[in-house]
């Protein structure tokens, strides 16, 4: 890894050391803008039970999920973690939060557990981005939704026909290599835009087949 991408990585992608420090404390402010497109394109609901990965320091969490009944996040920088750990001290101690230490592409929990699934500048830095879209698909329940960054848009070569890495270490993809990348992990309704924020970072959304079984009550249950 050259010394370019070798600190570009560790201040933005797994924040570690002394860049990592600075990085973790600009990216609240930088991901702001993503985090509202990201809120305003899913409409978080009362009964939603969200994960983002790459969840940085917590701070979807706090700015646009308050009032959701679940949040996970998952990370695999210790400096991030410790930071959402701290903001979300509250909804951990509830059992309404959690905040685990992991890889994208071997999520820890089970089968259709989550009803919305995001990750947020986090796609372009996985050392195998289909794994990890895959895993997310796994994780989210039958008619569940996502969205994730994929990299930003007219940054990869215009010949390419797939994601290619560029001189930072991230992943870029054309627009139709993201939009198929995120229907060979399992999506269907599949959308590419570019967001509108500062870059031009492009948002993927989906829904995991199917449609979600309705809660049944007890009562219900006995037939009562």
């Amino acid at each position: 890894m050259g010394l370019r991408r070798s600190w570009w990585v560790s201040f933005f992608g797994l924040p570690y050391g002394l860049p990592g420090r600075l990085g973790v404390r600009v990216m609240p402010r930088a991901s702001r803008p993503f985090h509202e497109a990201i809120a305003a394109e899913l409409d978080f609901q009362p009964e939603d039970e969200l994960l983002d990965v790459g969840c940085g320091s917590g701070t979807l969490f706090v700015g646009h999920a308050g009032h959701v009944r679940h949040v996970a996040g998952l990370d695999a920088s210790e400096l991030q973690l410790e930071l959402a750990r701290h903001r979300l001290a509250e909804r951990i101690a509830a059992g309404t939060a959690e905040i685990v230490q992991g890889d994208a592409d071997h999520l820890p929990w089970e089968d259709d557990r989550f009803s919305v699934v995001t990750s947020v500048n986090a796609t372009k830095f996985f050392p195998d981005p289909l794994a990890a879209l895959r895993e997310m698909h796994r994780v989210l329940r039958p008619g569940g939704r996502m969205a994730v960054t994929l990299g930003e848009s007219g940054e990869a070569p215009a010949d390419a026909t797939a994601g290619v890495v560029d001189k930072w270490g991230q992943w870029q993809w054309p627009d139709d290599a993201a939009q198929r990348l995120v229907q060979e992990a399992g999506f269907i309704d599949v959308t590419v835009s570019v967001m509108p924020v500062y870059s031009k970072a492009l948002l993927a959304t989906g829904v995991k087949p199917g449609s979600s079984a309705p809660k049944t009550s007890p009562d219900a249950a006995a037939g009562g």
